[in-house]
């Protein structure tokens, strides 16, 4: 007999492609490890550690900091584009609407703030997060 339940079909769920700087050969990412951003760059995951949030799944093995990593993303349903103003938020920050349409990025007295930068385009003004 079938059950429901179990993993699901990538389409039901927030995959993206990520680097793992501290992926080697010593230290390989295995398929089904777990994982959490990491500020160290744009689009980087590390192993997460004991106590750490769990934030993505490793789709499949890496053995080094340069190949693309494919990950199921948790607790975060898109990764989106947002046109930025004011100072640009920096990797790993949370984002906040400016009330024109935009955002910007979150300060300490935000409590509303969402999400976590993966990319800055400082050049261009706008920046991916997973919110």
């Amino acid at each position: 007999m079938t059950r429901a339940g179990g993993q699901v079909p990538d389409s039901y769920g927030l995959s993206t492609t990520v680097y793992c700087p501290v992926a080697s050969e010593a230290n390989p990412v295995k398929a089904n490890d777990v994982l959490t951003f990491a500020t160290t760059g744009p689009n980087h995951v590390a192993p997460a550690t004991d106590g750490a949030e769990i934030q993505a799944i490793a789709k499949h093995d890496v053995t080094d900091a340069f190949t693309p990593l494919g990950i199921w993303v948790l607790g975060y349903s898109r990764v989106h584009k947002f046109t930025y103003t004011g100072t640009a938020p920096v990797i790993g920050q949370a984002i906040v609407a400016d009330g024109d349409g935009t955002v910007r990025a979150a300060t300490g007295t935000d409590t509303t703030g969402r999400g976590f930068v993966l990319y800055v385009d400082t050049a261009r003004n706008y920046v991916e997060v997973a919110v």
